[in-house]
């Protein structure tokens, strides 16, 4: 009799859990019956678990991340990213915000008043997954940044040649202030050159245009240079 009753018991143990496996095996199927999940979701016990990338009731959203573009050099950039123009000033950052998996693509350039334009000719950056990505835009060491001061009691100085007579550069930079030059002790941004081991600089006054009144090789200039890298002259 213990026998039978032992194996009643077992067996009516065994039917509930069987019963219970059942119905909460529908009971998560019926969950699912009205949800849809996009981007490749899954639905777990009514509710949709998202791939990378995605959130949302229904993974429906893509996540929102951000690439800030940080500007090293001295002056300002212009950025054009996926046919729309954009500027980044100097020594600051501008951000874009956008879905992950996008993509930036373009170029950018920036120039001084005088001298050579700085180009960056292919960019692509990709929207990461979350957080942030920090792109930094530097000029290359090839270039570097000129200021010149006059500190020269001759009077205003007008006349400036970079990089004069430099063999095999092919890039010489001639240029003449408009009035009222440099004046004494004033000074002035010229702009982005090609830094080369003989590059050079040559001055002349508003007072004597016809002789050098100054000239530095690039033997006085910072060696070596690095990017964002500015040279300062003073004429004296």
């Amino acid at each position: 009799m213990k026998k039978t009753r032992s194996f009643i018991v077992t067996a009516l143990i065994t039917l509930l859990a069987f019963g219970a496996t059942l119905y909460n095996t529908s009971c998560n199927k019926d969950r699912c019956n009205n949800v849809t999940c996009q981007n490749g979701g899954t639905c777990v016990n009514g509710y949709c678990s998202c791939p990378t990338g995605y959130e949302g009731d229904n993974c429906e959203i893509k996540i929102k991340t951000t690439i800030e573009y940080w500007n090293h050099g001295h002056t300002d950039i212009t950025l054009t990213l996926n046919n729309y123009a954009y500027t980044v000033p100097a020594g600051r950052s501008k951000g874009f915000e956008g879905a992950y998996g996008d993509t930036l693509q373009g170029n950018g350039y920036t120039h001084g008043p005088y001298g050579v334009q700085v180009n960056w000719d292919t960019i692509m950056n990709i929207f990461p997954v979350n957080g942030k990505v920090v792109v930094d835009l530097n000029v290359p060491a090839k270039y570097f940044y000129l200021y010149v001061v006059n500190d020269s009691a001759s009077g205003p100085l007008k006349y400036f040649v970079v990089n004069k007579n430099v063999v095999g550069l092919g890039v010489q930079q001639s240029i003449i202030l408009p009035p009222p030059y440099l004046a004494y002790q004033s000074s002035i941004e010229l702009g982005y050159f090609n830094a080369v081991d003989s590059s050079n600089l040559y001055i002349k006054s508003a007072a004597n245009d016809g002789e050098w009144l100054f000239s530095r090789s690039r033997g006085n200039f910072p060696l070596p240079m690095t990017e964002n890298q500015t040279v300062t002259i003073i004429a004296n």
